[in-house]
């Protein structure tokens, strides 16, 4: 099937660069992330999905343990795809004037045409709507994000990486299909096991003098690493190569 999104397929450089960035955007607070392991997960999905880094914070939120993606993130990646030739979302209202569904109609370029309508009553049938919840805060926005998230599974599977979006997770959306904060289930950072860094014998031992040369170049000019996260990077590399 074609399609303008670039699945990239995760290689040495790449991982050494991410593993490397991740202490980095997980002490900046400025993503969001609780942990240099939820900043690696997340890199690594944007990677696949062919967006830069930065964008992946943006794009991809950690909810329940586990990377998802943000409703206006799923949207963004069909539109990029190209694969949209058309698409119309028309909010429905009750008697009373409040919100009451969702429709969502659109074509694939070459491919099939969809139109959904998901309601409140769909949302009540799948047990959603609770006190508090998103669904009873802000029911437009869940609505929308909704019917446009099961459009986008049906008419683009393939643009999503397989990821599952935040507003399935539970999490509430705004009006832009951003996540409303504090809506995300809190995340309990696991206790981190001390690893002691290799060591340039260790490595030279394991992968040999001309790989070990070889890693050092690519990496830092043939100097020898300076740090102990650094080391880390190296060895991560070697793997790699």
């Amino acid at each position: 099937m074609d399609t303008a999104i670039v699945k990239k397929e995760l290689d040495g450089t790449a991982w050494a660069l991410i593993q490397s960035a991740a202490p980095l955007m997980h002490r900046s607070r400025l993503f969001g992330v609780a942990n240099e392991e939820q900043a690696v997960a997340i890199m690594v999905k944007g990677y696949e999905l062919g967006l830069g880094m930065s964008a992946s914070f943006e794009l991809i939120q950690v909810v329940e343990g586990k990377p998802t993606l943000i409703p206006r993130g799923a949207l963004a990646l069909a539109y990029q795809s190209g694969l949209i030739e058309r698409l119309k979302i028309t909010e429905i209202k009750d008697q009373s004037g409040a919100p009451y569904g969702c429709t969502v109609e659109g074509k694939r370029k070459g491919g099939m045409e969809y139109s959904i309508t998901y309601t409140m009553d769909d949302a009540r049938r799948a047990d959603l709507v609770r006190t508090k919840s998103g669904w009873e805060k802000y029911p437009a926005n869940m609505l929308k994000w909704r019917a446009i998230g099961f459009w986008i599974d049906t008419v683009l599977p393939d643009v999503q990486g397989g990821m599952k979006r935040a507003d399935e997770m539970g999490a509430m959306v705004d009006e832009k299909g951003d996540i409303i904060d504090g809506s995300v289930s809190s995340f309990v950072e696991p206790e981190k096991v001390i690893v002691p860094a290799p060591t340039i014998e260790e490595l030279t031992n394991k992968f040999g003098v001309l790989k070990l040369e070889e890693g050092l170049n690519g990496l830092f000019n043939g100097s020898l690493p300076s740090t102990e996260e650094d080391m880390f990077v190296l060895r991560d590399y070697l793997e790699a190569l």
